[in-house]
C-alpha cells in the first residue's frame, strides 16, 4: 500500500508515512489531491487513499479524510514578565575627575519576544512549552565612564612635564555583559505542521541534541542557546591649545575596543552547529558557531577650532 511521491514505508517502524506537502495530519484535514496526482502520476481519490492507509497502518490522526482544506485559527497573545535590580555609584566632578558605575542584574522571561521573531510556536496545543526567557534577556550588565582632567595650575607650573600634561582630559569607557539567548532548531520538519522553522531537537541523557523522529516534538525549551559574553574598552582622549583669550583648538583621538577582543554579535540557530561546537555553559545553555560579531578595534581622529 504505498502510493510513489505520497505514502511511504518506514523501514523501521514499517508504518506508512504520509508526505507532509500532501497531507497535514497536525489536524484531521485533507490532503492535497491536486498535488497528489502530480506527485503520483495518477488520480488519488479519498477512497483510494484512505484504502492504503488502512492498510499500510500509517500514523496520523484519527478521523475522516474530507476534501476540506485546513482551518487556521490566530490568536494574538502574549506574555512577559521582567525583574530587574540596578545599582550605581556616581561621582560628581571634583579634583578634576568624575565616574559613573553602573551594574544592572534582568531577567526577562516571555512566550514570544517580539514581532520580528517567529510568531508560530512548536505546539499549538501547548503554548507553555513557549515559555523562557526572552531573546533580549540579558542578565548582567557593567558599565563604568568616566572624565579625568589636568588640574588648571598646571598650566603655568615651572614643571616641564605638568606643562607638557596640561589641558589634558582622559575618558574611558568600560562595558561587560552577559550572552544573550538564542533559539535552536532541527530546520526540519520532524512533527509535520508544515514549518520547518519552528521544530526543536531532544535532549539525551548526557545532554546531546538530537532530531526527533517523525511526527514528534523536540523537548528541548526554546531559547537554550546563548552567546558568548561581551567586554570591551573604549578611550576618548584629548588635548586643548589656547592662542590668546578667544581662541582654542582641541585635539581628539578615540578608540573603540582598545583590547580588540572578539564580541560575538548572533549565532546559528542550526541543531548541526551547536553539536559541532559542542561547548555549553554553567548552566547548561548551549554555544553555537558565530555568524556575526561586532566591531573590531578601530580609532578615529578630529580636532574643534573654537572662537
Amino acid at each position: 500500500n504505498v502510493i510513489p511521491g505520497i505514502i511511504s514505508v518506514n523501514t523501521t517502524t514499517g508504518q506508512g508515512v504520509i508526505a507532509p506537502a500532501v497531507a497535514n495530519f497536525f489536524r484531521g484535514n485533507a490532503p492535497n489531491y491536486f498535488l497528489a496526482q502530480a506527485l503520483s502520476g495518477g488520480a488519488v481519490t479519498p477512497a483510494t487513499l484512505n484504502a492504503a492507509l488502512a492498510g499500510s497502518n500509517t500514523v496520523r490522526t484519527p478521523g475522516v479524510i474530507t476534501p476540506f482544506g485546513a482551518v487556521n485559527a490566530q490568536v494574538s497573545d502574549g506574555n512577559s514578565t521582567y525583574h530587574a535590580l540596578n545599582l550605581e555609584l556616581k561621582r560628581r566632578f571634583a579634583n578634576n575627575f568624575t565616574f559613573l558605575a553602573s551594574y544592572t542584574w534582568a531577567h526577562s522571561i516571555d512566550d514570544s519576544s517580539d514581532l520580528q521573531t517567529l510568531l508560530l510556536p512548536q505546539n499549538t496545543n501547548r503554548f507553555d512549552l513557549e515559555r523562557a526567557d526572552s531573546l533580549f534577556d540579558q542578565r548582567h550588565r557593567f558599565v563604568f565612564s568616566g572624565v579625568l582632567s589636568s588640574p588648571q595650575g598646571w598650566n603655568s607650573s615651572d614643571s616641564i612635564l605638568k606643562k607638557i600634561m596640561a589641558n589634558f582630559t582622559v575618558a574611558p569607557i568600560i562595558e561587560i555583559s552577559s550572552g544573550r539567548p538564542f533559539n535552536i532548531i532541527t530546520n526540519q520538519d520532524t512533527n509535520n505542521d508544515q514549518s520547518s522553522q519552528t521544530d526543536r531537537p531532544n535532549v539525551d541523557s548526557n545532554g546531546n541534541l538530537v532530531v526527533p523522529g517523525a511526527f514528534q516534538t523536540g523537548n528541548l525549551a526554546r531559547n537554550r542557546g546563548i552567546t558568548q559574553s561581551y567586554a570591551t574598552v573604549d578611550l576618548r582622549v584629548s588635548r586643548s591649545f589656547k592662542f590668546g583669550e578667544r581662541y582654542k583648538i582641541d585635539l581628539i583621538a578615540e578608540g573603540f575596543n582598545l583590547f580588540n577582543r572578539f564580541n560575538q554579535g548572533s549565532a546559528s540557530p542550526f541543531i548541526e552547529d551547536v553539536n559541532a561546537f559542542g561547548k555549553r555553559d554553567s548552566g547548561g545553555r548551549y554555544f553555537s558557531k558565530p555568524t556575526a560579531a561586532f566591531d573590531s578595534r578601530n580609532f578615529q581622529f578630529g580636532a574643534k577650532f573654537s572662537f
